[in-house]
């Protein structure tokens, strides 16, 4: 913002002073207010216009009902006496049916006390203990009640005070949070292998999309890393948003495609990487509304490449893909000179060259995507999760990254995670 010229000498002071504080000002509100900014934390809202359309379902709308279920449980009601006279009564004039749902009545807890004989071989010359799918290698909740508790806390994303109210109420287990947390880690100590073998796909996948966010671990700021694959869900909770975390995650030297922002530590780990079409369209799209004309006209365009890119598919031809990527090639150049020449598009050209051989993978290469929804959407149920409950030390780091990983595999894959978890737990 700049001072008007036919500012007298003496007033130029105090608007020099204004235009400060206006600039300190736009530069605080771009910290909240920028394309990185979720709808739900924008402080602006339109004003809704009336639709004038009235209240309730369309004329000619048929509604649904919910199906009645077939019952499987018959009671037959009956009076042989008037409960007002105590006078006897005949037959019914008419009888009527009704159908009523409802839970079981709570069954009483399993407790089982199990007798362990030790033996000693002489063969082997060691002790032999006999096993059972029932009897847990530590503690003395059994597989159902901690695959219970772990989906309360990873799935249903109830805190452990909430938990350990719930199955006291019902079950009468007083349990205490200490209990829930501890209970929790027994379950990830029994998982540990299946998440080290998650860690082994993701190295050898062949395309993996990646996303970090900020996590509070008491007090202090860390990064939650998503790397998903065609089969797999790896988290990481690390505090560096650094390459080492990329290396611990993809190896040393991942041959695979990465699907990413524009972070700076992707580059160091492969050279293959699709950077998002999603952040670029949102951040064209913010200049777009800030400052109209030429950024309106770069967010048309690059609108225009994106719907070229969507038409790519493993169908293909190669040649097809070749005069696409060139075309998008010139298309970019030709933008980023747009936005090079406009002062307020400047920084959001430097961002579009800076990653100029990263945009059109996806059209030498189909099967992979051109944004990176995969990752942000695995990264939706951590984001939810912190805002419930906050973690306070390594431990829970641990329990977390290994329960998440697990389960969000298992999903991805299409597995039945109560299942899964009592299967792993009985084995």
């Amino acid at each position: 913002m700049e001072i008007p010229k036919d500012v007298c000498e003496k007033c130029k002071p105090f608007f020099e002073v204004l235009v400060k504080e206006i600039e300190d000002l736009k530069k605080r509100i771009l910290i909240y207010e920028n394309y990185n900014t979720p709808p739900s934390l924008q402080r602006r809202y339109p004003k809704r216009e009336s639709s004038n359309n009235k209240i309730g379902a369309p004329i000619g709308h048929k509604g649904t009902t919910r199906k009645t279920p077939e019952p499987n449980r018959f009671k037959e009601l009956k009076l042989a006496k008037c409960p007002d006279c105590n006078k006897r009564l005949g037959r019914p004039r008419h009888i009527k049916r009704k159908i009523i749902e409802d839970i079981p009545d709570l069954l009483p807890l399993k407790i089982t006390q199990f007798t362990i004989p030790h033996y000693f071989c002489n063969n082997c010359n060691k002790e032999v203990i006999p096993t059972d799918p029932e009897l847990p290698d530590e503690g003395r909740f059994g597989p159902n009640l901690q695959s219970e508790i772990t989906l309360m806390k990873y799935e249903d994303r109830l805190p452990h005070r909430k938990i350990s109210d719930n199955l006291n109420r019902r079950y009468g287990l007083e349990l205490t949070p200490a209990s829930i947390l501890d209970i929790t880690r027994r379950v990830s100590d029994n998982l540990q292998p299946i998440f080290n073998a998650i860690k082994q796909e993701v190295i050898s996948s062949a395309q993996t999309n990646a996303d970090e966010t900020g996590i509070k671990v008491q007090g202090n700021n860390f990064w939650t890393w998503v790397f998903v694959t065609l089969s797999s869900v790896l988290f990481l909770i690390r505090k560096s948003r650094g390459y080492k975390t990329l290396e611990e995650a993809l190896g040393n030297n991942y041959e695979g495609i990465i699907t990413c922002d524009g972070l700076k530590s992707y580059p160091k780990c492969t050279n293959k990487i699709q950077r998002c079409w999603a952040h670029l369209l949102r951040e064209a799209k913010y200049y777009a509304q800030q400052y109209k004309g030429a950024a309106v006209l770069v967010y048309e365009g690059l609108c225009r490449i994106f719907k070229k890119i969507k038409k790519i598919t493993l169908n293909t031809s190669n040649r097809i893909r070749k005069e696409t990527y060139d075309w998008s090639m010139n298309e970019m150049i030709i933008w980023i000179s747009i936005c090079k020449a406009c002062n307020k598009l400047k920084k959001f050209a430097v961002t579009i060259e800076n990653g100029l051989e990263h945009w059109f993978t996806c059209i030498l290469h189909p099967e992979i995507e051109p944004t990176n929804n995969k990752a942000e959407n695995a990264l939706r149920e951590i984001v939810v999760q912190r805002k419930i409950s906050s973690l306070w030390n390594e431990k829970g780091i641990r329990i977390k990254e290994t329960v998440m990983s697990v389960l969000a595999t298992w999903k991805l894959r299409g597995l039945n995670t109560f299942r899964m978890l009592r299967q792993t737990l009985s084995s």
